[in-house]
This record gives structure tokens, sequence and C-alpha cells, in this order.
């Protein structure tokens, strides 16, 4: 379904936010032997002497907030490159309030050589945060891609998965272009070129993660206006799909949609269980803003009902409507005899599982006039056997011809078969008859509501 668009106004609303759960970053820091080398030919700075810099300040700023906990994983540092030991990899500052002078002092007493494993890096990561509730993020730079076996994009998909992290964003040194491609599946991912890029991505990572957003979704009806309301809506993060919030949409008490509070820290695959699914991927929010996402979800009804009375209760599970999106064919839902569903305004197409079937096609649903779809109450043929039997159930179509709609059990004794009103030929034989000629016909008519036995043998 189409969705009008995603806005961003000024947050003037007074709308109460949650306690802040803890935050705590990781730094996880390329220091391979590469990072000596420098931006390019414009700069004598190096990409080590940047990160030790950049770093030191960003810690600094953040030392005096008692909701943020920080921690440092440095890799290829301990070895040298001939060694190329993937285990290379060591938390050189684990978390803590008062972490950010130990980081500033590890930084000035490293010295980059070693190779760059990224993959046993990230695996080691899961360990360095605490099992305690927080928002867990990983800030991945590196002027390289993988030295090792391994798929960092697996053991990100596993670590979000899991729930050990809530978000991984990359920060690649000058890495060129195919390579930087590799860590889009990791996370949010920058390309920096130079030492104010660097320094750029990091502070907007930064406002990302610290500062906050709202959020309404405006679920608009036929008339364009935001109150369609009462839907289901799960929150994935767009990079793994894990889910991440599942709320069902209300009004507030000035009927207008009420105000969610969503971390800004993740992208957002958003889908709206109505029937059929709405999808919308890759909610990108405007932190420290109020976002408005406006969607069509316009909805009207299909009421399923019977006419008269049925002979048996529990055929009220098995007369089912099998619905179908009527330019796809798929199936998007199956809908109980006695019930109104709701559906997404648009044309579907109708299987009523009633013997014989009974089709609808093109039935439009609107917001406007609820579908009234009815079958009469059908009747109970009690089909009682003496002794085993092949047979089927006819009808004579428009044609003239008959049209089979059920085949006998013919291991079992007593078969009770509910069908619509009307004329029916039953065609059978005993099982065990070696001749064609005992073939047999009965001519059966059968009354809305009403029970009847027969006994072929």
């Amino acid at each position: 379904m189409a969705v009008v668009g995603i806005l961003a106004v000024p947050n003037k609303l007074n709308a109460q936010q949650q306690p802040e759960p803890r935050t705590r970053i990781l730094f996880l820091l390329d220091a391979s032997g590469s990072m000596t080398n420098t931006w390019g030919t414009n700069s004598n700075e190096s990409k080590w002497a940047s990160a030790k810099k950049i770093l030191s300040e960003i810690v600094d700023s953040l030392a005096g907030d008692p909701d943020v906990e920080l921690a440092l994983r440095v890799y290829g540092h301990l070895y040298s490159p001939t060694q190329r030991n993937c285990e290379d990899t060591r938390l050189e500052v684990g978390f803590s309030r008062n972490s950010a002078s130990y980081i500033k002092t590890k930084l000035a007493q490293i010295k980059p050589k070693g190779i760059t494993p990224i993959s046993n890096s990230l695996t080691k990561a899961a360990g360095d945060f605490p099992k305690l509730p927080g928002r867990h993020i990983i800030i991945l730079m590196t002027d390289g891609i993988e030295s090792c076996e391994g798929d960092p994009c697996e053991i990100a998909k596993m670590l979000e998965t899991n729930g050990i992290v809530l978000k991984h964003f990359v920060i690649g040194f000058g890495i060129q272009d195919f390579e930087s491609k590799v860590f889009d599946c990791v996370g949010t991912n920058f390309n920096v070129q130079d030492e104010t890029s660097f320094k750029s991505a990091l502070n907007l990572i930064m406002n990302r993660i610290l500062n906050q957003t709202t959020l309404q979704v405006e679920l608009l009806d036929e008339n364009k206006k935001p109150l369609e309301t009462d839907i289901n809506m799960s929150f994935y993060s767009a990079q793994h799909h894990v889910l991440q919030y599942n709320l069902y949409h209300t009004l507030n008490t000035n009927n207008r949609p009420d105000t969610l509070h969503l971390d800004p820290v993740t992208d957002y695959d958003l889908v709206l269980h109505t029937i059929p699914q709405i999808r919308l991927d890759n909610i990108i929010l405007k932190h420290n803003e109020h976002n408005v996402i406006k969607i069509n979800a316009a909805q009207g009804l299909i009421n399923y009902s019977v006419q008269g009375n049925l002979t048996d209760p529990g055929l009220v599970n098995r007369l089912k409507c099998i619905v179908r999106d009527s330019k796809t064919k798929q199936i998007i839902h199956v809908q109980n005899l006695g019930t109104s569903e709701k559906y997404l305004k648009g044309t579907y197409d109708l299987e009523l599982l009633t013997l014989p079937r009974q089709y609808h096609y093109g039935v439009n649903v609107s917001q406007a006039k609820p579908q009234q779809i009815s079958i009469t109450a059908p009747g109970l043929l009690n089909v009682i056997k003496k002794a085993e039997i092949i047979g089927g159930l006819f009808v004579t179509n428009k044609d003239g011809k008959l049209e089979k709609i059920l085949e006998l059990a013919s291991d079992t004794k007593t078969e009770n078969i509910a069908l619509q009103p009307g004329s029916y030929t039953l065609v059978y034989r005993l099982k065990n008859n070696s001749s064609m000629h005992t073939t047999k016909t009965a001519v059966i008519e059968i009354r809305s509501g009403e029970s009847q036995n027969i006994n072929p043998f």
C-alpha cells in the first residue's frame, strides 16, 4: 500500500517519556599496521593519529554523563603482520561510568602493527557487555576488510538477534568503495576520507545515539483522515529484521494518533498487521525531532454469515471462506463462518468451502459499506455403509454434465457430509465387486438445515 510520506516537525509535544536505559558504547578500533598510513596526498596526519585524537575528544565529552558507559576493544595491535594472528584482539578498557580517562591513556600507549581480525573481534565483543538491561551499541572503526576467515555480517546479525547488541555502526577509514559495501550488512556504514569527515561521522553517530525522538503513525482512511486505528504494528530493525517494538495503534483523547518514543539509533522496518499486511522498510527517524509517518490504511468489512440453522454446530469451523487478492491471486486470509473481518480497501476473490464450492469474484471492499457474504445453511447427508463401497457425489452443471464434488471414503462405515441445498447424484458400487455393471445410482434431494440417511446396500 502507498505511503503518503514521512515528515519531521519540531517536537512540541509534552508526551510522557519513559526513563532512559543505560547506554553502553563499545569502540571497536582497528590498530593494524595500515593505520599508520596517512589519509592521502593532501594530509600528513596518519589515520591512527586522527583516531586517537577524535576518539579522545568524544570520550572526554561523555565523561560526565551518568547514563553512558564506554569501553574500548582494539584489534591488530598485539602481533606483527608476519605472524598473521587471527586472535589479535583484546578488551583494553571495560565498561564503567569512569572509563574515559582510561580509554585516553590506552589510546596513547597503543602502537598499530598487525592484521585485521574483524569477525573474531566482533565475536569476542559479545562478552564485553554486561548481562544487564541497556542499550548496547558497537562502533566499529577500520581501514580495511577482514584479514581472517570469518563473516562479520553473520557475527553482527547473531549479536543483534540474540539481544546482545542493539545496533552496529561502521566507520571505514578511506576504504575503496567496493570494499566499503562489504560492511553494509554489518550496520550503518560511513566511509570517511579525511580527519574532518571522520569527526563529522562520529559526531553524527553520537548525536543519534544520545538524542531522543518521537513518532506518530497516521493511518489514513478513505478521506485521508488519520482515523484508522486498533491495528497491531511491529517495528523491526532494518539491518537484521529483529523485532524491537510490538504495539497496538491507538488514538489519544484528542482523537489523534498516540505518540511513540522510539530509539533513534535504529533504522526500522514497519509491519502493519492488516489484511493484507502493509510493509514500510528502512524508516530513518530524525533524532531530536517529532517524526510523522502517513500511511494509506483505509479498511472495510466482509461479513461472512449463514442463513438458517446449522444441523451441526461444528460446521462453523469447516465452512471457511478463502480470501485472495484479485490481482495476484495469492491467499491473504481464511475467514471463519459467522465472523466480520477488516480488509484493506481493494478487490478480492472469495472461495467458500461449502459443498459444492461457491465463488465470489471481484468483491470490492470499501470503508463506506460492509460486504455481506452469506451461505444458505447446508443439509446433512449421512451415508451409512454395511460394506465397503467405492463412490462419489455429483452435481449436474449448467451444461447438463455431471461434475464430481466428493469422493466417498471407502474404509469409513459412516460419513456425515454437509451439502448445500439442491439435487445430487450418488454413484457407487461394492469395493470388492469385480463387475462394473454392478454400479448403482441414487438421486438425493438436500434441504437446508435437515439431516437424512442413505443406506447404499
